[in-house]
């Protein structure tokens, strides 16, 4: 992971965050050589988001706190309504 200074980052913001976006690497974002910050790709954080709810959804079923569900053909009814 590339590390930059936040008073060099803060000219070169536009630029690091097109190289995040296409290189799909984070960057990190220090003052006085402590990480204050990580820019990372929208994918990234998607995949991030992603496996978080996952874990959280995980652990709620091992609590058996998540109840029964709902079959797949009613939860598009409830949301597309008469669109089907």
């Amino acid at each position: 992971m590339d590390t930059y200074p936040i008073t060099e980052a803060r000219n070169k913001l536009g630029a690091l965050a097109r190289k995040v976006a296409a290189e799909q690497k984070p960057v990190a974002l220090t003052d006085r050589g402590q990480t204050m910050a990580v820019l990372i790709s929208p994918a990234e954080l998607e995949e991030l988001e992603y496996h978080r709810i996952n874990a959280e959804y995980q652990a709620r079923k091992n609590r058996g706190e998540t109840g029964p569900g709902v079959p797949h053909d009613e939860a598009r009814r409830r949301i597309l309504g008469d669109a089907l």
